[in-house]
């Protein structure tokens, strides 16, 4: 895979090793073989547990994943955990976990509309365990009180909260029942916490969705003029999740190419905008922080399973992997434990859904599909694929323009 910057300079990335060398350099003999799958009966490194505290939730985003257009996924339901339901699920956490200290994170839905739950959940881990717990909860934050967030932060809980921008943006698709916007009541709580409890805004992380990329530049320049807004950093910036549903776009390079250097030109004049230098920090990550190491002909498959550090628990109390897997992929409950013919099959069919197509793939070291692309057929596949290739080479032409333009510290 090679790149040209816009001063016309060549850089290949040589898939063995993990560098990126100058000049077009042929790296199409080099076949990468996974070593073969073993099946396992132990998940010895999770720390972090996520209770899918309810199915519900106040606001009905239109990109929500359960809002009944996604495929395999479930809705919006009244099925939620119970007070009488946390011993039994601390017993299973205790069972599990081989690392402290333990993470609990709060999940929904949306988790505050149990927040007695939530509270009550706390209590009672901090009675068990002590100070060996790490607490956070995800939120999109329009029913947190004043005396709730007060609470919280006694408690040292991490606040995950959502906001796609600025009003205009945030509400374009961030809204409640009766399709009024979110974005006011978001900001008040944002607005309090960084005037009466500044110490805790390293706590406090934003997870940004965009709709389109091109509604960064202006979200940025707004986000900037906002007085609340421009003291804060979003922790995380990502697309919609793949819709096959309403059908996946094979992403075409030449045209993203052409809208990232304008971006990256915007970014260039506005360096203190906080957004854009949040989001190329995330298109950079890999490319920054790649192992240069020479990996040989053979190695194991990345998949987090069995060395996932995390295990979703559903409002059911049945097991996932993690929060992001289809509802199809449920490895067990908190009663009977991990069924392992269940995970061992995910898989392995997650396994030879990769072992051939991959072993060419010039961006097999950067690639994101993960465990969670399980459900997705080949023909889906082949998309997906494509478009990781594809922002392969986008983010790795970005990392070496960015260096050319001292833009990378």
């Amino acid at each position: 895979m090679y790149i040209e910057t816009t001063k016309h300079n060549f850089y290949s990335y040589l898939r063995q090793t993990g560098e990126i060398v100058p000049g077009i350099v042929a790296d199409d003999d080099y076949v990468w073989t996974f070593d073969p799958n073993k099946s396992f009966t132990s998940m010895p490194e999770v720390e972090m547990f996520i209770l899918g505290v309810t199915e519900q939730c106040n606001l009905r985003c239109k990109y929500c994943c359960y809002s009944g257009e996604y495929q395999s996924n479930r809705t919006h339901s009244n099925h939620y955990m119970s007070k009488n339901d946390i011993e039994e699920i601390y017993d299973f956490i205790e069972k599990m976990a081989s690392v402290r200290p333990l993470r609990i994170a709060f999940y929904g839905g949306e988790p505050l509309t149990r927040y007695d739950f939530v509270q009550d959940a706390i209590t009672k881990a901090e009675e068990r365990w002590n100070k060996s717990i790490l607490f956070s909860v995800t939120t999109n934050a329009t029913l947190l009180s004043v005396e709730r967030i007060d609470w919280l932060i006694s408690h040292h809980v991490k606040m995950e909260i959502s906001i796609d921008g600025t009003a205009k943006f945030h509400d374009c698709n961030r809204i409640d029942q009766a399709g009024n916007g979110s974005f006011y009541r978001m900001y008040q709580v944002l607005s309090y916490i960084v005037n009466e409890h500044k110490d805790y805004l390293p706590n406090v992380q934003l997870l940004m969705t965009l709709h389109t990329v091109e509604a960064l530049p202006a979200i940025a320049e707004e986000w900037q003029s906002d007085p609340v807004l421009r003291q804060l950093t979003p922790s995380h910036i990502s697309g919609l999740a793949p819709n096959f549903a309403k059908g996946v776009i094979r992403k075409d390079f030449e045209s993203l190419k052409e809208w990232y250097l304008t971006l990256l030109d915007v970014y260039e004049e506005h360096q203190g905008w906080s957004v854009l230098k949040a989001y190329f920090d995330e298109c950079l990550a890999y490319w920054k922080d790649r192992p240069i190491v020479d990996t040989g002909r053979s190695v194991p498959m990345s998949t987090c399973m069995p060395r996932n550090t995390k295990l979703y628990i559903d409002a059911s109390k049945q097991i996932a992997v993690c929060e992001k897997i289809s509802d199809r992929y449920r490895i067990g409950n908190i009663q009977d434990g991990i069924d392992w013919n269940k995970a061992n099959s995910h898989v392995c069919d997650y396994y030879n859904k990769r072992v051939e197509r991959c072993s060419h793939c010039p961006s097999i070291r950067v690639c994101d599909l993960c465990l969670t692309a399980v459900e997705f057929n080949d023909e889906q596949w082949d998309v997906l694929c494509h478009n990781e290739r594809v922002y392969a080479k986008l983010y790795m032409l970005l990392f070496c323009e960015m260096a050319e333009r001292g833009l990378i510290i």
